[in-house]
């Protein structure tokens, strides 16, 4: 299983970050840190990072929160199907250790994929089709 966090992987223009604030269909939300998604058309899930000095204030910490953000995104990116997911920090995000931040970041993405799950059935089964 590739591991890799290529361009591919990533969100990166400013229109990819919109599709997903504007027609979130899923989210999954803690006191110090919100996941915004939106199924894509692609084969594998993206993640876009706003991790905002307002919220985190020390350069250090944003770039941990970077880092192990894109680590757990890497070890679940097979379990989060086609989604583009956004995350974003709030206040005392920075304030957590590695340790805190992994567990976290496994609590989250299970919240998402719960999520997602439930859109997709909802989604599928739809109104009932008047075609008889």
């Amino acid at each position: 299983m590739d591991l890799g966090f290529g361009p591919e992987y990533r969100l990166l223009t400013p229109g990819q970050f919109k599709a997903v604030f504007d027609g979130a269909t899923c989210k999954a939300s803690g006191p110090s840190l919100l996941l915004l998604a939106r199924f894509n058309e692609q084969e594998h899930a993206r993640l876009g990072l706003v991790i905002a000095k307002k919220n985190v204030r020390r350069a250090v910490d944003r770039n941990k929160v970077k880092r192990v953000a894109r680590e757990s995104f890497r070890h679940h990116r097979a379990e989060l199907g086609n989604l583009d997911i956004v995350v974003l920090a709030r206040r005392g995000l920075g304030d957590l250790d590695s340790q805190a931040l992994h567990a976290l970041f496994r609590d989250m993405w299970r919240r998402l994929i719960k999520s997602a799950d439930k859109h997709k059935r909802t989604r599928e089964s739809g109104p009932p089709s008047s075609h008889a």
